[in-house]
């Protein structure tokens, strides 16, 4: 498994839709801090703020459907040669990311289903899937990377 920091700046940071491609890597969520796993209440799909039954993280919400423009895989930006891509360690696309007017963040495989979410607020670094914790966003050498469980890493792949 690969080592995964985070910086508290990657949050604040998070902000601006001028990133570039992010690394997805595996990794295992008990070797992770406290600060980062799922066992703290802030980055627990039990926490109403995380949750997807919370409207502004629902799928159903218009804005985080795939089925606006913005969100689909018909989008320039969204595609293998756009801007937002997600990209494995043996450089595989698996999809894309786009930012919701709200400060969610969004993680669509290239098929264009919605894998995870990360919430707004600034409370979490925490990803979040339909089916709970999903993984953390971070920082290696310098580049964004999305930290994800096993399971949600292979949502990217069979659903492309």
């Amino acid at each position: 498994m690969k080592r995964l920091l985070v910086s508290v700046a990657l949050t604040a940071s998070m902000t601006s839709p001028s990133w570039a491609d992010i690394a997805a890597i595996v990794i295992d969520e008990d070797s992770l801090p406290y600060d980062l796993s799922p066992s703290k209440y802030d980055n627990s799909p039990s926490k109403y703020d995380n949750s997807p039954s919370k409207y502004d993280n629902s799928v159903s919400k218009y804005d985080n459907n795939p089925s606006k423009y913005e969100n689909s895989p018909s989008k320039y930006s969204n595609t293998s040669s756009g801007n937002q891509r997600i990209i494995s360690e043996d450089r595989t696309f698996l999809g894309y990311y786009v930012f919701g007017d709200n400060g969610i963040i969004n993680f669509y495989s290239s098929s264009g289903e919605r894998v995870g979410y990360l919430p707004s607020g600034g409370h979490t670094q925490s990803v979040f899937g339909e089916n709970g914790w999903c993984g953390t966003m971070g920082q290696q050498q310098g580049k964004a990377v999305l930290g994800l469980t096993q399971s949600c890493f292979y949502q990217f792949l069979l659903s492309n």
